[in-house]
């Protein structure tokens, strides 16, 4: 019979990927990027993009995608990978925020839509990544940009810069930092989870708006949402192929 967890692999990126490899210990752990916050992994990592070539070499059982939820590129990338070679696939991806009793969001589509409801020179928190900085070209404001590891290169806009930042972060703490640099509004995009909540429960305690990007669309395909779920579809898969 096959050892249960070596037959695993984890697509990383997100809070589950290290909470499930914490309860899967003879795992594989491939990261497409670096750790925006470096920590020793329980598992074997490795680093790199998820290709057919690689990971028909690694002779694994299944793979579980759990990268960041917004991170669309290496979603798409794995699923393409497993189909190409038949592997069992599963994403798991924490559930979106949703607004609650105080809450002022505004729903956009993409980053573009920004100019649209944010005010002509309005002071703006955004936390979306540099990739989907450039959306907000068109927006006529300040942007502080949310960074949780050194930026490298130039600021993307007009007008703003980077705000470096480590976690964990907490309401209070939020709400100060919201006060002295005179933030108007937040643009997150709907990364879901409790790292980036304390941002949007200081908004809602300051009667703050938030310009609330969507999440980019995602493979079809098995999907859930906990970490019990992912362990509970491993355990199906690999007791088939044991």
């Amino acid at each position: 019979m096959k050892d249960f967890h070596a037959s695993v692999l984890i697509v990383g990126g997100s809070a589950e990927a290290r909470a499930l490899a914490t309860r899967l210990p003879g795992c594989a752990v491939r990261l497409s990027a670096p750790e925006r916050l470096p920590r020793a992994w329980p598992v074997p990592v490795s680093h790199g993009p998820v290709t057919r070539d690689w990971l028909a070499a690694q002779g694994v059982g299944a793979v579980i995608e759990a990268a960041h939820p917004c991170d669309d590129d290496t979603a798409f990338a794995t699923a393409r990978a497993c189909a190409a070679l038949g592997l069992p696939h599963l994403q798991l991806v924490r559930p979106e925020w949703r607004p609650g009793r105080g809450d002022r969001w505004v729903m956009l589509r993409h980053a573009g839509e920004a100019a649209a409801c944010v005010p002509r020179g309005a002071t703006v928190l955004a936390s979306l990544g540099r990739g989907r900085l450039a959306g907000l070209r068109n927006l006529d404001g300040f942007v502080y940009a949310r960074t949780l590891s050194p930026a490298m290169g130039g600021f993307p806009l007009r007008r703003g810069r980077f705000l470096p930042g480590r976690g964990p972060f907490t309401p209070r703490g939020e709400a100060a930092l919201i006060r002295r640099l005179g933030i108007g509004w937040l643009i997150p995009h709907n990364a879901g989870g409790a790292g980036g909540w304390p941002k949007l429960a200081a908004a809602r305690a300051l009667g703050l708006p938030v310009a609330m990007l969507a999440r980019p669309r995602r493979p079809e395909g098995a999907r859930v949402e906990t970490v019990r779920e992912a362990m509970d579809w491993a355990g199906r898969w690999l007791r088939l192929d044991a």
